[in-house]
C-alpha cells in the first residue's frame, strides 16, 4: 500500500510525457489516455481510503532532493488529494470538448498533467523541502496554462503571476532556511513539537511562510495575480486555478499555523483579520466586474476569505475548535465543486461566443435549459441557499465565528458578524447580476440552441458536479461519514459535530437575511449606480469604474520595486566599478613589473632581437601593412562592435544587479534574524 503513494505521484508525471509524445501523432489518443490516467489515479486513491482511515500511509526514499523524499497520506491530506483527483478527472473530460479548436493543445495537456502531479505532491509531502519543490514545479508548470492564448492580455497576466509566484517562493524558501537553522529538521511532525518553543523568532518564520503560501491563496494584498490569470487562461485552466491550485496555498497556511505553530493566538487573529478582509474586498470588487471570468475570480478571492477566516478560528478557539476545523475543511471541499462547475458553465458560453463581456453576451442562456439549470444550482450553492452544499459549510463557519467572538470586545464581535453578513450579501448581489444578465434577459442573437457545441462531453462534468452539490446540500452528513476521522489528526472531539443541527430556524433565517440583503444591494446599488444608458438600445450597459481606482500593483508594488531596484543598482554598480578598476589596476601593475623584469634580465641587443623575431612571426610582411590591415577592418566595424559590447555589458549588468537586488533583500532579512536572535 505504501508504494501506491509513490504511484499516485509518479503515474501522472510519467503519463504527461507519454501522452505528449503520442499527442504529436494523434490528438484523440492523447485526450483518451489523459482521461484514463486521471481516472486510474482517482480509482487508486479511492482504493487507498480504507487503509488511510485505519492509519496514515507513509513512504520514504533517502537521498532524493538532498533530504530524502518523505510522503504521508492521512485523512486530512486525503481530502485534498481526493478532491484534486476528482476535479482533474472531470476537467479532463470537459477539456476534450472545450479545447477542440485551440492550437498548441499538446503543450497545454503536458503542462496540465505536470501541474496535476505536482499538486498531488504538495498535498502528500511530509518534508518541507519536498513540499517546496513540488510547490515551485506547480507554479512554473501552471504558467504555460495561463499564457496559452499568447495574446497581450495573457502575457501580462502570466508576467504578474510569475512575478508573484517567484517572489512568494523566495520568501517561503527563506522561511524554510531560517526554520531549519533553529530546528535542524524539515519533517513537519517534528517541527510542530519544536517551533512553538523557540521564542519570538517563530513569528518571523511563520510570517515568511504564510506570506509565501498566501500568494497562492490569494490573500490581500498578495492577490493581484488572481483577477488577471483567471480571465486570461483557457477555462479548464481557470477552473483548476480557482478550485484546486489556490487550495495549495490554503494547505500551506494550515500546515504553518495549525501544525507548526500549534494554533498560536497571534497568528490566528492575524488570519481572522486577513480572512474578513478577503471576504469583503473580494466580494465588493466582484460587484463591479463586467467580465464574467473576472467576476468569478474576485468571487474566488472572497470565498477564500471564508476559508482563511476558518483557519484563523482553528487556533483562536483552542481546544474548542471543532466547528472551525470541520467548517473550514468542508468549505474547501464544497468550494472546489461549485466553483469549478461555475467556471465550466462560463467556459461553454465563451466556447460559443468568444466573448466574456456581459454587455455583449447578455441573454445567451435564456433558451438553454440544461446549462441554465446547472448554473443555477452553482449559483444557489455559492450564495448559501439552504438545500445546497455552500449553505452547510458557511453555516458551520458562521457558528464558529460567533462562538469565538462572543467573549471578546463587543465592537470586534459585532464587527466580525457585520462583515460576515455583508460579504455573504455581496456574493448574492454579484452572482445575481451575472445570472440575470446571462440567463434571464432576452437577446434575439442567441435564440439558437448551439447543441453541436453544448454536447455530452461538456455537460457531463457539470451534471456530476450539480448532483454532488444537491446531494451534499440535502445530506451534509455524507461529508462527515467519509471524512469525519479528520478529528483524529487535529486532536479534537467529534461529539460537537454529531449534535450540530444544520437546518434550524435560526440558520435558515440567517441565510434568508443575507440573501435578502444581497437582493437589496443588487436592486438599489448595482442596477442604479453601475449602469449607463446606450443610445438606440432599451437595455443599458453595466460599467466598471474600478479600472480607474487605486491599484496595488501599479501604485504600490511597481513604484516600490522600481525605487528599490534603482537604489541597489546605484550602490552595487559603484561596488562593481570599484572591483573592476581594482582588477585593472592589479593587471597594469603586474604588466609594469613584468616589463621591468624583462628589461633587467635582457641586455639591449637581446631585447631588440626578441622584438624583431616577434614581428617576423606575424602573418603580414611589414609593420605598416599590419597597421593598414587593422585600420581597414576596424573602420568598418568599430561602431557596430561598440554597440554590441555595450549591449552585452548592459545585459550582464542587468542580471548582476538583479542578483544583487535579491541578495540585498536576503541580507536585510538576515539582519532581522540576527536582531531577533539577540
Amino acid at each position: 500500500m505504501e508504494k501506491l503513494l509513490l504511484f499516485i505521484l509518479l503515474f501522472p508525471f510519467i503519463g504527461s510525457v507519454v501522452t505528449y509524445v503520442l499527442g504529436n501523432r494523434n490528438n484523440n489518443i492523447r485526450n483518451f489516455l489523459n482521461t484514463i490516467i486521471t481516472l486510474i489515479n482517482l480509482v487508486v486513491i479511492i482504493y487507498m481510503y480504507p487503509t488511510v482511515i485505519e492509519s496514515p500511509i507513509e513512504y520514504s526514499i533517502p537521498y532524493i532532493m538532498g533530504t530524502g523524499l518523505h510522503l504521508k497520506l492521512d485523512i486530512f491530506r486525503y481530502m485534498f488529494v481526493f478532491i484534486t483527483a476528482f476535479v482533474w478527472f472531470i476537467i479532463n473530460v470537459y477539456s476534450s470538448q472545450y479545447l477542440i479548436n485551440y492550437i498548441h493543445r499538446n503543450r497545454y495537456y503536458f503542462f496540465f498533467m505536470v501541474t496535476y502531479a505536482s499538486t498531488i505532491g504538495i498535498f502528500i509531502s511530509e518534508n518541507l523541502v519536498n513540499l517546496f519543490t513540488f510547490f515551485e514545479i506547480m507554479s512554473f508548470a501552471s504558467y504555460p496554462l495561463i499564457i496559452h492564448d499568447e495574446n497581450e492580455e495573457a502575457h501580462k497576466a502570466g508576467a504578474t503571476y510569475m512575478a508573484m509566484a517567484v517572489a512568494g517562493g523566495l520568501i517561503l524558501l527563506m522561511g524554510i532556511f531560517v526554520l531549519y537553522s533553529y530546528t535542524n529538521s524539515l519533517d513537519i511532525d517534528y517541527i510542530g513539537e519544536v517551533l512553538p518553543t523557540i521564542g519570538a523568532m517563530k513569528y518571523l518564520i511563520s510570517a515568511l511562510m504564510i506570506i509565501g503560501f498566501g500568494v497562492k491563496a490569494g490573500m490581500v494584498p498578495l492577490h493581484i495575480w488572481l483577477p488577471k490569470a483567471h480571465p486570461a487562461a483557457p477555462t479548464p485552466a481557470s477552473a483548476v486555478l480557482s478550485g484546486i491550485l489556490v487550495k495549495t496555498g490554503i494547505f500551506g497556511i494550515i500546515i504553518t499555523s495549525v501544525f507548526l505553530m500549534d494554533g498560536d493566538i497571534y497568528i490566528s487573529y492575524a488570519l481572522i483579520f486577513s480572512g474578513l478582509l478577503n471576504m469583503s474586498i473580494g466580494g465588493y470588487l466582484a460587484l463591479f466586474q463586467i467580465n464574467i471570468k473576472k467576476t468569478l475570480a474576485y468571487s474566488s478571492m472572497s470565498q477564500l476569505g471564508y476559508i482563511i477566516l476558518g483557519v484563523g478560528l482553528m487556533g483562536a478557539m483552542g481546544e474548542h475548535n471543532t466547528l472551525a476545523v470541520f467548517g473550514t475543511l468542508f468549505h474547501i471541499f464544497n468550494h472546489a465543486i461549485f466553483k469549478v462547475m461555475l467556471f465550466m458553465g462560463v467556459g461553454i458560453i465563451y466556447m460559443i461566443t468568444h466573448k466574456l463581456n456581459i454587455n455583449e453576451i447578455y441573454g445567451f442562456g435564456s433558451f438553454k435549459p440544461m446549462l441554465k439549470l446547472t448554473f443555477f444550482i452553482g449559483f444557489c450553492a455559492i450564495i448559501g441557499l439552504p438545500g445546497f452544499n455552500g449553505f452547510t459549510s458557511k453555516t458551520i463557519i458562521h457558528h464558529a465565528l460567533a462562538e469565538a467572538l462572543q467573549h471578546t470586545n463587543p465592537v470586534l464581535a459585532y464587527g466580525g458578524e457585520f462583515i460576515f453578513y455583508l460579504s455573504s450579501a455581496f456574493t448574492t448581489a454579484y452572482l445575481l447580476k451575472l445570472y440575470i444578465a446571462l440567463f434571464v434577459e432576452n437577446n434575439s442573437r442567441y435564440y439558437a440552441s448551439y447543441s453541436r457545441y453544448i454536447n455530452k462531453r461538456a455537460m457531463f462534468p457539470m451534471v456530476i458536479s450539480a448532483a454532488l452539490i444537491i446531494i451534499i446540500g440535502i445530506k451534509p452528513g455524507i461529508f462527515f461519514t467519509y471524512f469525519g476521522d479528520i478529528y483524529k489528526v487535529f486532536g479534537i472531539h467529534m461529539e460537537e459535530m454529531e449534535h450540530f443541527h444544520y437546518f434550524t430556524f435560526g440558520n435558515i433565517l440567517s441565510s434568508i437575511i443575507t440573501i435578502g440583503l444581497g437582493i437589496l444591494i443588487y436592486t438599489q446599488f448595482v442596477l442604479k449606480k453601475l449602469i449607463v444608458p446606450v443610445e438606440g438600445r432599451k437595455r443599458p450597459d453595466f460599467v466598471n469604474p474600478t479600472t480607474e481606482w487605486f491599484s496595488i500593483e501599479n501604485n504600490v508594488y511597481v513604484p516600490v520595486l522600481t525605487v528599490t531596484y534603482k537604489i541597489f543598482n546605484t550602490i552595487l554598480k559603484g561596488i562593481d566599478d570599484i572591483l573592476l578598476y581594482s582588477v585593472k589596476g592589479i593587471g597594469k601593475t603586474a604588466k609594469y613589473l613584468s616589463n621591468i623584469e624583462f628589461m633587467e634580465e635582457n641586455p639591449p641587443m637581446k631585447r631588440l632581437e626578441i622584438m624583431l623575431s616577434s614581428l617576423r612571426s606575424k602573418s603580414v610582411e611589414t609593420i605598416e601593412e599590419a597597421g593598414e590591415s587593422i585600420k581597414d577592418n576596424m573602420n568598418g566595424n568599430i561602431t557596430t562592435l561598440s554597440k554590441d559590447i555595450k549591449s552585452i555589458q548592459d545585459k550582464f549588468n542587468s542580471i548582476t544587479y538583479s542578483i544583487y537586488l535579491v541578495g540585498g533583500i536576503l541580507v536585510i532579512i538576515m539582519l532581522f534574524v540576527i536582531i531577533f536572535r539577540m
